[in-house]
């Protein structure tokens, strides 16, 4: 191990930030959202940044509020002394560290993505070529609109097609029908370059999603995202086997593991990657190979990151094409009223564009964290 690459601490900000409206899905509603920032530092001062986003307690049970008692308690006192170069090995120590090698995954994507950061700006190296060559740097974007009433949902639509966004997201509910007319109506008010799908964020009964694709997808939908629980595999094969629109899961993968057995189960057509939710750039570049491999194809989402995490979100998609043409994801200033990095990540024309410089390309903003933040951890500080 280089001594200089030895880490010698990190740094923790627990924020919150408001929407700039509120964000409502089958899962629940916010008006705000909290994210954990990570950076560590090696002995020879040189930092990397990751984060920590989620938006309601999933599978992994994670808020924000225990990845940073995690990143804390648990793996920031392993990092201390370990070679911040010598990345599959310090990632194998922290699986080691619990005895689910599934747990923790949004607080194992903090340093995940800081730990490809600082070694790419050790290197002189954006993290996309870090993560094996960028295959480009500008990315269409699809949009998510909340559950709204029709008319303001025809509105947000018509505004934000006139922005550029040529795939647009509805959020489904448990009430199928009102759904289809929803969609009916938005459909009917875009013109067709404007594609549209469906999340129903696991609403929905296989018979429903069934019906809703019998009338839904010969007027244009192109696909239903995690229609059924995401435990469901056997709702989720009857989805897939008697739609014509494309079934996305996204609950029902965390892990490569998952890939496997919805891939074996025929439970999808396509896989959401999203960095929080597995753990990070190695595990979703595992996905990612995995679906390929098995014939399903990829689209990337995300849990509405803040800067750090929307520009690993960027570098992730120019290292690996395979995620699809659209993200799902561009800047954090789509979401919310302000971001935590001095940068403005660039969004025009419906297109997100790819931070330059050495490791994510982007820098904290110290004086938004620190009015942002509900707690704060300094190891230094800590250790004096």
């Amino acid at each position: 191990m280089t001594e200089r690459a030895r880490i010698a601490g990190f740094r923790l900000w627990h924020v919150r930030l408001p929407f700039r409206s509120r964000m409502r899905s089958s899962r629940g509603a916010a008006d705000a959202g909290e994210k954990v920032i990570l950076e560590l530092i090696d002995a020879d001062g040189a930092t990397g940044l990751g984060e920590a986003s989620v938006i309601f307690p999933s599978r992994s049970g994670e808020t924000a509020g225990t990845i940073f008692v995690a990143l804390r308690d648990l793996y920031g006192p392993r990092l201390i002394g370990m070679d911040a170069m010598a990345l599959a090995r310090v990632l194998d120590s922290l699986e080691s560290s619990t005895s689910e090698q599934f747990a923790f995954l949004a607080s194992k994507c903090a340093i995940d993505i800081a730990l490809h950061d600082l070694k790419a700006r050790r290197l002189g190296l954006p993290v996309c070529e870090l993560l094996g060559g960028g295959s480009r740097s500008s990315f269409a974007l699809s949009r998510s609109m909340s559950i709204m009433p029709t008319p303001a949902l025809l509105d947000t639509a018509a505004r934000l097609a006139a922005d550029g966004y040529r795939l647009l997201t509805m959020k489904g509910t448990n009430a199928w029908r009102e759904d289809l007319a929803a969609f009916e109506a938005l459909r009917a008010s875009l013109p067709r370059e404007v594609m549209i799908e469906i999340d129903p964020n696991q609403a929905w009964q296989p018979k429903d999603a069934i019906a809703f694709d019998r009338v839904a997808q010969p007027l244009g939908l192109e696909c239903i995202e995690q229609p059924c629980a995401w435990w469901d595999l056997n709702g989720m094969r009857l989805v897939t086997a008697s739609t014509v629109s494309r079934i996305a899961a996204d609950e029902s993968v965390l892990s490569a593991a998952d890939v496997f057995r919805v891939a074996q189960a025929g439970a999808a057509d396509m896989v959401t990657i999203k960095l929080a939710k597995s753990g990070g750039f190695r595990a979703s570049g595992q996905i990612v190979d995995l679906a390929l491999n098995a014939g399903l194809t990829c689209n990337m989402g995300s849990k509405h990151p803040l800067g750090v995490g929307t520009a690993a979100l960027l570098h992730f998609a120019a290292a690996y094409p395979g995620v699809g043409e659209f993200l799902g994801y561009g800047s954090a200033l789509e979401r919310f009223t302000s971001d935590v990095i001095e940068q403005v990540i660039e969004v025009r024309d419906g297109q997100a564009f790819l931070p330059e410089g050495d490791g994510l390309g982007v820098t904290l903003d110290r004086e938004a964290l620190a009015r942002h933040a509900l707690g704060t951890f300094d190891s230094f500080a800590e250790a004096h």
